[in-house]
């Protein structure tokens, strides 16, 4: 008996390791502090970051007043009271494309809303293509993953609390050289590759030491592999990037409990969260009692709701009805008497009248 229940308090360990990772910011819990982003004002002047060997893709306000049913100023004073998802907390998983150790001018470049209802026991990943045409306050129409360089953690959750409908409690943010640094602290990731993925890494990205099948990847490769894209589609990367999420996670759930604090200590400097240290205990208790086991993995916008496209010579994805993608969602997460918001409704009629 004594045996089993040393294992059960070994178990229990894990657990809470594993939400630390996937929740990437919580491990302020551990630290026992709160690191949240300095606020910042928007700035739409700024250069955005691209990858290697890529053209800016920046947009010019897409914003055609003479069409436009709601010119910008009006649009922003409509109704957004963000419907209230009953019996589920949403929390705002932010990847930023950053080369550099600084969370600065970087876009979000994964984008994933963490979903958890303690009722039902369940937990979903709902992802969305970086290219997603969404209204930003004070700008206008443009890429989702710009939002982030343009304001930030505030303004980014604000785009999509507006566009989405969904409620975010928190966010937690996460420079993608933090991931370097974390699957090198694990040892580095089983993953299985294509010939033309591996190829594009090294052809692209110029990042080699590869080959088609089974591979360990490097931090560097690994956050390579999550840039993937131009052999395919933003789903397709999107997909990658939650395939290097659970490696990880599966990672973390049979590490040695010893290796805990030296992973911590490697992570923590690319990491940010709003959550106060109560709010990160309540969260990890919560999901610990869940058990975080079973992860649901669905698209917020998929490739069937939607038409890619090139607008002022940048390429975007154009949701074709937000509110029917929005209700489709809810369905599936299981929630009834969804009333969209004003806002929202709005925005969902302009982009099917305007895109």
């Amino acid at each position: 008996m004594a045996n089993r229940g040393g294992k059960k308090k070994l178990n229990v360990i894990r657990i809470v390791l594993i939400v630390l990772v996937i929740l990437a910011g919580i491990i302020v819990f551990v630290l026992n502090m709160s690191k949240p982003e300095e606020e910042v004002d928007p700035d739409f002047d700024i250069t955005i970051q691209t990858e290697a060997g890529e053209k800016s893709d920046e947009l010019d306000t897409l914003e055609n007043e003479s069409k436009a049913e709601y010119p910008v100023s009006e649009l922003e004073s409509l109704d957004v009271d963000v419907f209230k998802d009953k019996d589920w907390v949403h929390y705002l998983l932010i990847g930023l494309d950053n080369r550099k150790d600084t969370f600065e001018g970087g876009r979000s470049d994964a984008l994933m809303i963490f979903s958890v209802n303690d009722k039902e026991g369940r937990i979903v990943l709902s992802s969305m293509p970086r290219d997603t045409l969404v209204y930003i306050n004070g700008k206008g129409y443009d890429k989702v993953t710009h939002t982030y360089a343009y304001g930030r953690a505030k303004l980014l959750v604000e785009t999509i609390e507006r566009n989405f409908d969904i409620d975010i409690k928190h966010y937690f943010t996460i420079n993608f050289a933090g991931m370097e640094k974390v699957v090198d602290a694990l040892g580095g990731l089983e993953m299985e590759l294509t010939q033309k993925e591996s190829d594009h890494m090294l052809s692209f990205f110029e990042v080699g030491g590869t080959k088609a099948g089974m591979n360990t990847l490097t931090g560097k490769q690994a956050l390579t592999y999550c840039r993937i894209r131009k052999i395919d589609t933003d789903f397709a990367r999107t997909e990658r990037q939650y395939k290097v999420l659970m490696k990880i996670y599966e990672k973390v759930k049979v590490m040695s409990p010893i290796k805990y604090p030296s992973l911590i200590t490697a992570m923590y400097d690319y990491f940010y969260t709003d959550c106060s240290v109560a709010e990160c205990i309540d969260i990890a208790q919560a999901l610990m009692e869940l058990g975080a086991d079973s992860i649901e993995n669905v698209m917020l916008v998929d490739e069937n709701c939607g038409t890619g496209r090139k607008i002022n010579g940048a390429y975007v994805y154009v949701v074709n009805d937000l509110e029917e993608t929005m209700k489709e969602w809810r369905t599936y997460m299981g929630v009834i008497g969804y009333t969209p918001s004003e806002g929202m409704v709005e925005i969902s009629n302009h982009l099917k009248n305007n895109y």
